[in-house]
């Protein structure tokens, strides 16, 4: 057989041998994608050797996350820091080649995958952030940011609506270097295609804007590699149909049957035979030595990069300096912001970010970010900074369409390339829709910002559908994601203080309603919950958001009954959760009985509160009407508040 021939044949022996080895691991797709990935590794994915974090390297994303196997042979064989131990240690705990890629754990693993359609999503907004910075960076003769964003995908990924919506918006704004390899097998793990979905992907995809190319022999190097130069070529995101055979050459060979199950021994010694290397253990030194060709041609194509940025330094020395600002770390001081101006009562919480997202703009300029289409209802709009677009890749305002799902997973993808936090932003109550995103941000250390705007019922006559209710308690079930609910605009600025701090997603719940500020000198902010307004007393009121001016209220009135009431503002409850247990019993009082005032459902006040304190929330859905009709309906106001502090107080 000839040499690439013989290549595709033993990397889908390695990796049905580690699926094996595993006893757990997805063969059908690991083996019947090989002439795909190895095509694309052996004649068109650049990247550094030696430098899985080189800025100006393709990215692939594999938003089939389940080919893993196959991905960490190829690593191994192009020498990209899997060892033969590691393919040894597949899916075991503490290994780099865990079931499915996750960024961190793997070099040149660029995203985490799992979930079906994400991948496609975050390349999207890779492709973004690629565009964005070739068109301020990139000029004649010396391109010092050309890189391509390959993704992986199979038949359930374009079955995904977060694929859909992402795979639209891509073809809305032409972005060239995006190529979709989409692996067509026709077969997903509960039968055929075709149980479920008979539409035409080509003509859909030709709808959309993309070019597309069809290759019927998906098991050919050299029609697989043809394509993918081709698709390089378009001036359009390209998605390539390869039509290929899941388990190819297997005893399952286009069944379903072998989407998830590993070759038995028998199995794999037939499998062996069938494809003329019985003795296989691992790469031959033919296989080995001709792929360190393409190690060789990448340092070769890497030197060549660093030469040409050589001679951009030295013809184009201001905006080499620009480049190089632009992709450096800044400290941005958001405290700063805290000048009278800003520290008005009239501005309400979505005002009052659209401010500082104003300010974040004019300091850090890979900071971008958009919304659903609804940047005048959510502020998080700014106007000076342009709208990106096929015709303006500079324009840092994106316009996602009412793509929710999609624009939270093109965040991640566009954070990650970007190495920036991003923002994106929707009305609360549509915050369910981005929840596997989110959950994504959480798991990879994203700092992606979610700026959700009308977090309360008082958005009003909208009605029960715009009013949130559960959504902010399930954002704080998320591990790993900070979420924000400032009461003014001092705490907000505090809240970006923090999101800054680390790296991690940000919920930002913000009020449509305007606020008083109440909190401008307060100490503590910064550490999650602290206590604003102290008496010594024997109630501590517990609250957040626009509810912390509310307990004010309800404190000063019950002071006039004899009750003396400590309000204690919770910006994040989980900033507040890592502080030593002395500062937290500090905060949360001893007195007699201990009061959470929330307009939500969130449990998660119950962990501060013992079984006589009380937690007053919203327990059931709302009404088209308005803010004040809503808090009657509620009964969520100072008058019925005091009420059932004293009927508990004198208990």
């Amino acid at each position: 057989m000839n040499i690439n021939q013989r290549c595709i044949n033993e990397l889908r022996l390695m990796s049905a041998s580690v699926i094996s080895n595993a006893k757990s691991g997805h063969t059908g797709s690991s083996v019947g994608a090989v002439p795909i990935l190895f095509s694309l590794f052996k004649d068109h994915y650049f990247f550094s050797p030696n430098d899985s974090e080189f800025f100006a390297r393709d990215r692939l994303i594999l938003s089939a996350g389940h080919v893993s196997a196959l991905y960490y042979s190829l690593l191994n064989l192009f020498n990209m820091g899997v060892s033969d131990d590691d393919l040894l240690k597949f899916r075991k705990f503490g290994s780099i080649t865990p079931g499915h890629p996750e960024k961190g754990r793997t070099k040149f693993v660029e995203v985490s995958t799992g979930p079906l359609g994400q991948g496609i999503a975050n390349a999207v907004g890779m492709a973004i952030g690629q565009s964005m910075i070739a068109s301020r960076f990139n000029v004649q003769k010396a391109n010092v940011i050309d890189n391509y964003t390959y993704c992986y995908c199979g038949d359930g990924c374009l079955q995904e609506g977060v694929a859909m919506e992402a795979c639209s918006l891509a073809g809305t704004l032409k972005l060239k270097k995006l190529i979709l390899l989409y692996d067509s097998n026709n077969i997903t793990i509960d039968g055929k295609v075709s149980l479920s979905n008979t539409e035409n992907v080509a003509k859909k995809f030709k709808a959309m804007g993309w070019n597309v190319i069809t290759v019927h022999n998906g098991n050919s190097y050299f029609f697989v590699t043809h394509a993918i130069g081709r698709a390089k070529r378009s001036s359009k995101p390209t998605i390539i149909i390869f039509k290929t055979i899941i388990g190819y050459a297997t005893a399952y060979q286009g069944s379903e049957k072998i989407h998830g199950i590993p070759l038995n021994e028998k199995e794999l010694i037939e499998y062996k035979n069938d494809l003329l290397i019985p003795n296989f253990k691992k790469f031959s030194k033919e296989v080995k030595d001709y792929c360190f060709r393409t190690i060789r041609y990448n340092k070769i194509q890497l030197e060549k990069w660093k030469r040409m940025y050589c001679l951009y330094d030295q013809t184009h020395p201001d905006l080499c300096r620009q480049f190089e600002s632009f992709i450096e770390d800044k400290e941005i001081d958001i405290l700063k912001l805290l000048k009278p101006e800003f520290l008005k009562d009239d501005l309400s919480g979505r005002d009052a970010n659209q401010f500082i997202l104003k300010e974040i703009m004019s300091k850090l300029p890979r900071f971008m970010g958009g919304t659903a289409d609804l940047a005048p209802s959510v502020r998080a709009y700014v106007k000076d900074y342009g709208d990106y677009s096929a015709l303006n890749r500079k324009g840092r305002n994106i316009h996602f369409g009412i793509r929710e799902h999609a624009m939270g997973a093109i965040c991640n993808g566009l954070s990650i390339y970007l190495e920036s936090p991003v923002f994106c932003s929707t009305f609360m109550s549509f915050s369910n829709y981005m929840m596997p995103a989110i959950r994504m941000s959480a798991l990879m250390n994203v700092p992606v910002f979610y700026e959700y705007s009308h977090d309360s019922y008082k958005v009003g006559e909208d009605g029960p559908t715009h009013q949130p209710v559960e959504q902010i308690g399930q954002l704080r079930l998320i591990p790993n994601v900070n979420v924000f609910r400032p009461a003014d605009t001092n705490e907000l600025a505090y809240c970006y203080k923090l999101a800054f701090a680390e790296e991690k997603p940000s919920v930002f719940a913000l009020t449509k309603q305007k606020l008083k500020n109440i909190t401008f000198g307060a100490k503590n902010i910064t550490k999650g919950g602290y206590i604003l307004s102290e008496t010594r007393g024997d109630v501590s009121i517990l609250a957040s958001g626009s509810e912390v001016a509310l307990a004010l209220e309800v404190a000063s009135e019950l002071k006039k009954c004899g009750i003396m009431a400590d309000v204690c503002s919770f910006p994040c409850l989980e900033v507040f959760d890592k502080q030593t247990e002395s500062y937290k019993k500090t905060v949360l009082g001893g007195g007699k009985l201990k009061v959470a005032i929330e307009a939500s459902n969130d449990n998660s006040w119950y962990k501060y509160l013992s079984p006589n304190d009380l937690f007053i929330g919203i327990e059931k859905f709302g009404a088209s009407a308005s803010a004040a009709d809503l808090e009657r309906y509620y009964s969520f106001n100072v008058q019925n508040i005091i009420k059932r502090i004293k009927n508990a107080f004198n208990s």
